[in-house]
């Protein structure tokens, strides 16, 4: 994945060079299993790459050849969840490889906060607003809502006066799944909207935030803007996103 261009280069330099990627990259790819497999040895998970008869988590190892991102993306592509660490330091991905998969994979991504939750399903905070990417949002997080022990819609009041009867519709609707939820609308001020979505996800005391992923374009170099970005690099509690 290092050397798509080398093969048209010569000179002693560049072939070291090449060997000692090389060496890195197999370096790196025998951590990360070694990880893994710790990991999974220490918790006492399962790792199996078929399906077993059992409700317990299991876990499975897969290495590949190729682009590292494109690689991630097909592979998200066929899982139900994708869960994701933001970037903190340099490790051979792409800085933006969050918004990339954001962007790219189709399915929802949970964004795993600083420290290690006790619950993800105390309190469940939605970010509502009456736009394709916060429904696909909800129907992503419904196996967690059914679960959550209590739900809140929130949702900015922009000055439409739309915001509190969309909110109250989906807050109706999940009583159909048997989900109860209230309905919370805070006002739009001169305050970013990320920094009025953390500071009621914090008042509420939310375990887990749910939200669609706005992008300012449709290109895979596309930059999130506002509320997203901010949330995608600032947010303190887990995240579960959709675009």
């Amino acid at each position: 994945m290092h050397t798509q261009h080398a093969r048209f280069a010569r000179g002693k330099g560049l072939r070291n060079t090449l060997y000692e990627l090389g060496e890195t990259h197999e370096r790196r790819s025998m951590l990360a299993e070694r990880h893994v497999t710790n990991f999974c040895s220490e918790f006492k998970i399962v790792m199996t790459d078929t399906p077993l008869n059992t409700e317990e988590v299991t876990a499975s190892w897969h290495k590949g050849a190729g682009d590292g991102v494109d690689l991630l993306i097909t592979a998200a592509r066929c899982n139900d969840l994708v869960v994701m660490g933001r970037f903190t330091r340099p490790n051979g991905l792409p800085s933006d490889l969050l918004e990339l998969m954001l962007i790219e994979c189709g399915r929802p991504i949970l964004i795993a906060g600083p420290e290690t939750p006790r619950s993800l399903t105390g309190t469940v905070m939605v970010c509502w607003k009456d736009t394709r990417e916060p429904a696909l949002a909800v129907t992503a997080a419904m196996p967690i809502l059914a679960k959550a022990d209590h739900v809140i819609i929130l949702a900015v009041d922009e000055g439409a006066g739309s915001a509190i009867d969309s909110a109250t519709g989906v807050a109706q609707q999940l009583t159909w799944h048997r989900i109860r939820a209230n309905v919370e609308v805070v006002a739009a001020d001169k305050c970013p909207t990320a920094e009025l979505l953390l500071s009621a996800a914090m008042s509420c005391g939310a375990n887990l935030l749910v939200m669609g992923g706005y992008s300012k374009g449709r290109l895979r170099e596309t930059i999130f803007g506002g509320c997203t970005d901010s949330i995608l690099r600032h947010a303190d509690l887990p995240v579960l996103i959709i675009h």
